[in-house]
Formats: C-alpha cells, structure tokens, sequence
C-alpha cells in the first residue's frame, strides 16, 4: 500500500485525511458527469475558437511493455478528423487533457500526451477505479466467493440485530450494490465535502457505517451513485477469499494484466475503499479496455469470465437513471451512432477527465486522461468520442 500521506501529495487538493477512531481514513474529491446536455458535441463546439496546430500524425513508439503497435493510416480510419480532434486538445479547445490513446483490433494506433504528461507518469483513475473494482469481483464470482444474487444481509446476518436493520433492507442484494440501487440514503455525488463517503471516513468503522445507512428507495427500484457502499462487497472478497482485498486483486487480475503498484484504500480494520484510489499509466488503462474487449481474455488466457463481461456491461440499473444514460456493474453504457447505426458503448469515467470508452462494434478503444476539475469535461470528451472519433473509423 502506498502510505496515505504519499496519496495525498500525488493528488493535491482532491484528497483530506480525517483522523476517525483507530486510524486515518480518506475521502476523496471525486464529482461525477452531471446529466447529459441534448447534444454533448454543442459543448465542445461552444468553447472559444482555437489557434490552427495542424497536428501530424506518428505512429506510436513501440516499448518494452508487450503492447503492439499500429498505423491510424492503416486502420480504416479518415485521418483529418482524427487530427483535428488532437489539434483540438493542442490548442486548449478541450483544456486539461494529459493523454489521449486509441486502439484497434488490439494494437495502439494512436498515442498523444499533453501539457508536460509522459508515457510512463501514472494517472489517478479516481472513479475508473470502481470499474476495476467491477473485474475483480467478476473474479470473486467465478471462484464461487460471491454472486450478485445474494442477499448482503444473509453474508452478514449478524447485522440483522445491529443499528439501522429493517425488514426491507434485506431485499439489497450484491448485484443492487454493484449496480448502485441499493436503495441506500447514500449520494457521493455533487458536493463533494457533504457526500457519503467523506461522511464514512469520519467513522472508525466502515461497515457499521454502511449498514447503518437509512433506506430511502425500495431495493433495486432506483439508482444513485453509491460508491461508499462497495465497501461491504471488497470486505466480503477479503474474507471470503481469506487473503485480504489487495492481495486478492493483485494475484488475479493486476499481476496477469502487468500492471504495478497498489494504492488500494484501506480504513480502520483494513476494510477497503474501492470507489477510488489507483493510479494507472495510460497503457495500463487500455489493458483493463481490451481485456473486456475480449471478452474476459489477456494473451489467451482466462482472466474473467466471459458471462461477467456481458453481465457488467449490460445495463443493471432503471434504463437512462445514471445521468441520462444506462448503468452496469459499475461501468457506464450508452448508445452511439457508428456505422449507420446505433451500437451500445460502455466506459468507465473518472473526475478531471479519466475515461475508457469500448465500442465491441468498432473493435476501439479510447484512453483519455485528464486534470480538469471542471465538470464540463465530462461532456467534452464524451463529445469529441461520440461525434468525432467513433464515427471517424470504419
């Protein structure tokens, strides 16, 4: 684990310690996409016209880290908006972008940084953590430690003779919890200082925390971004594994990928926080893209199962309650036009710009990572995927 002093300095003002009970605990600045404007693309065109760059394409530098590269000329793809798009970014048209990857049939094609960012810097994933949090409990699943359609309460029964029990709590399943409707009072949306899981760091106990929470929905009926919550099903992992959450995690899905470090978040009693927290390159982003692309698989061999993708990437939650769009096992989803016709294309998203859009349809992947604490970047990239890169490629 990286000590959380270390944490802090590596994302500035997005991160405060509270000391609660037995030890320090964390809670992060991390606002999320607010509902979609009709046309995301009108943002991006309403910013102030920027200077001419004229980018020129490369090809992406081949490394030592097993990734394949390839030609955009090559890909099926028109060049000039593809250009244009990085010109964008160049020129402050879409502020604060500090990578943007592209990928094709498995091989990088395309690979920029910006303002000073290099390929071998880390990025804090914020809540692009939670859909890797979504991987490993598809891990969990397929060693039989958890399914989505146990009831939470029957994995912790004795939290039925504890503080904040009702009877219509025991509905709340794994899958509720990992879709986000629960229906749990717990919002870790909008303002960040006032949000759930700042209000969990406080406690010396996370758990309690969480059972404890009022009911506010009837389960399963309504969404709300819950991240706080995914604590209950980490510490299951933990214990149901018998290896701890970071350990579990790194065996069997961050080791395969090759993707180092671990700064997995944990509270008093070593009860992970798994909503956010990680810092991943670029490249390593794109591996957790093509491992769904492939539907489970990384260099052959069977990471998570094939069900688990399709279940984590088909819309879980009320259709369109995730900020106008549908919602997995904590990955986003939302239908684009590509091809003269409408293909889903889920994603996972972060604050400042974190995002990795899979598009099955295309066969692409787009890594974009950022540092824009303005909300509007949310709309701007998906934006730029959605009306200029996506449908650029054929």
């Amino acid at each position: 684990m990286i000590p959380f002093k270390t944490i802090a300095a590596l994302t500035g003002i997005g991160v405060l310690f509270f000391l609660a009970g037995t030890g320090k605990a964390l809670a992060e600045k991390d606002p999320i996409p607010p509902p979609p404007v009709e046309n995301d693309s009108a943002l991006v065109q309403a910013q102030p016209e920027p200077a001419k760059i004229h980018y020129v394409y490369e090809v992406p530098q081949k490394l030592p880290d097993g990734w394949a590269v390839g030609d955009l000329r090559k890909a099926k793809a028109d060049l000039d908006p593809i250009a244009g798009a990085v010109d964008q970014i160049l020129s402050g048209g879409i502020p604060g972008v500090h990578s943007l990857l592209l990928l094709r049939h498995g091989k990088i094609i395309l690979e920029e940084y910006f303002n000073g960012y290099k390929p071998d810097e880390p990025n804090a994933l914020y809540s692009c953590t939670k859909s890797v949090f979504s991987t490993v409990c598809g891990i969990a699943r397929d060693q039989g430690l958890l399914d989505p359609g146990q009831k939470i309460y029957d994995l912790y029964p004795d939290c039925r003779s504890k503080a904040g029990w009702s009877p219509e709590k025991d509905a709340i399943t794994v899958g509720m919890i990992l879709s986000m409707t629960s229906g749990l009072d717990c919002n870790d949306a909008g303002n960040w200082s006032t949000s759930c899981g700042v209000a969990m760091a406080q406690t010396s106990d996370w758990l309690a925390f969480c059972f404890g929470l009022p009911l506010l929905h009837p389960p399963g009926k309504s969404w709300m971004y819950n991240g706080t919550s995914l604590s209950l099903v980490a510490d299951l992992i933990a214990k149901k594994s018998g290896m701890g959450f970071p350990l579990f995690a790194r065996k069997y899905l961050l080791d395969p990928l090759g993707i180092p470090g671990d700064t997995w978040i944990l509270g008093p009693g070593g009860v992970p926080k798994v909503d956010t927290g990680l810092f991943w390159k670029s490249r390593d982003m794109a591996k957790l893209g093509l491992l769904y692309m492939n539907k489970g698989l990384w260099e052959g061999k069977r990471i998570v199962s094939e069900a688990w993708v399709k279940e984590a990437t088909t819309p879980q939650a009320p259709l369109g309650a995730a900020f106008g769009h549908d919602y997995g096992y904590l990955w986003h989803i939302k239908s684009m036009r590509w091809g003269g016709r409408t293909v889903p294309v889920f994603y996972a998203n972060g604050y400042q710009g974190q995002t990795i859009f899979v598009s099955p349809d295309a066969d692409l992947i787009c890594v974009m990572t950022g540092g824009n604490p303005n909300d509007s970047i949310y709309a701007l990239e998906e934006g730029l995927f959605e009306g200029t890169i996506l449908p650029s490629f054929h």
